[in-house]
C-alpha cells in the first residue's frame, strides 16, 4: 500500500474520531444543562462504541512491549500512538485521566454516570482531539500539498 494511500485512510480516521469526539462531547455538555435530543443521543452512543474501540486498541498498543511488533498497526496508526504517548509526557499542557493514566483509565469513564467522571471524559475527549486534529494536519499537508 502507497503511503499517499495511507495518508488518505488515516485522514479519515481522524475525521471519523473528531466526529464522534464532538457529537460525544456535545451529548454530554446538552444533557448536563438539561437538554433532550434523541439524535444527539443517538448520535453519542454511536460515539462511544467507535471510540471504545479506539481506546481498546491504543490500550493494546500502549501494554505491548516497545520493541514487539504489532500486527495491524500501520505506520500511520503508529504516528498518532506516538504522538498520543508525546502529549502523555507532557504533563503541563496535558492533564487528563486519558494522559494520566492511558486508554485504560479512560475507557470506563465512556460509560460513567457521575458528573465528575463525564467532565473528566469531556477534558480527556478534548485533549484527544488536540492531538488527533495535528496528526491529521500532517496528513492533509502530504495529501494536499504538493510535493
Amino acid at each position: 500500500m502507497s503511503q499517499e494511500w495511507l495518508n488518505i485512510q488515516s485522514f479519515f480516521t481522524d475525521h471519523e474520531l473528531l466526529g464522534a469526539i464532538n457529537d460525544l462531547s456535545i451529548a454530554i455538555k446538552q444533557e448536563a444543562a438539561g437538554v433532550q435530543d434523541a439524535e444527539r443521543e443517538r448520535r453519542a452512543k454511536d460515539a462511544r462504541r467507535l471510540l471504545k474501540r479506539f481506546l481498546d486498541r491504543l490500550g493494546e498498543v500502549e501494554s505491548a512491549d516497545s520493541k514487539e511488533l504489532l500486527l495491524g498497526v500501520d505506520a500511520r496508526f503508529q504516528s498518532l500512538t506516538d504522538a498520543i504517548a508525546s502529549a502523555r509526557q507532557d504533563g503541563d499542557r496535558y492533564q487528563s485521566v486519558l494522559m494520566k493514566s492511558g486508554a485504560a483509565g479512560a475507557l470506563p469513564l465512556l460509560d460513567a454516570k457521575s458528573s465528575e467522571s463525564r467532565a473528566q471524559l469531556v477534558e480527556s475527549l478534548a485533549e484527544l482531539r488536540r492531538v488527533i486534529e495535528q496528526h491529521q494536519q500532517t496528513d492533509a499537508a502530504a495529501i494536499f500539498e504538493d510535493r
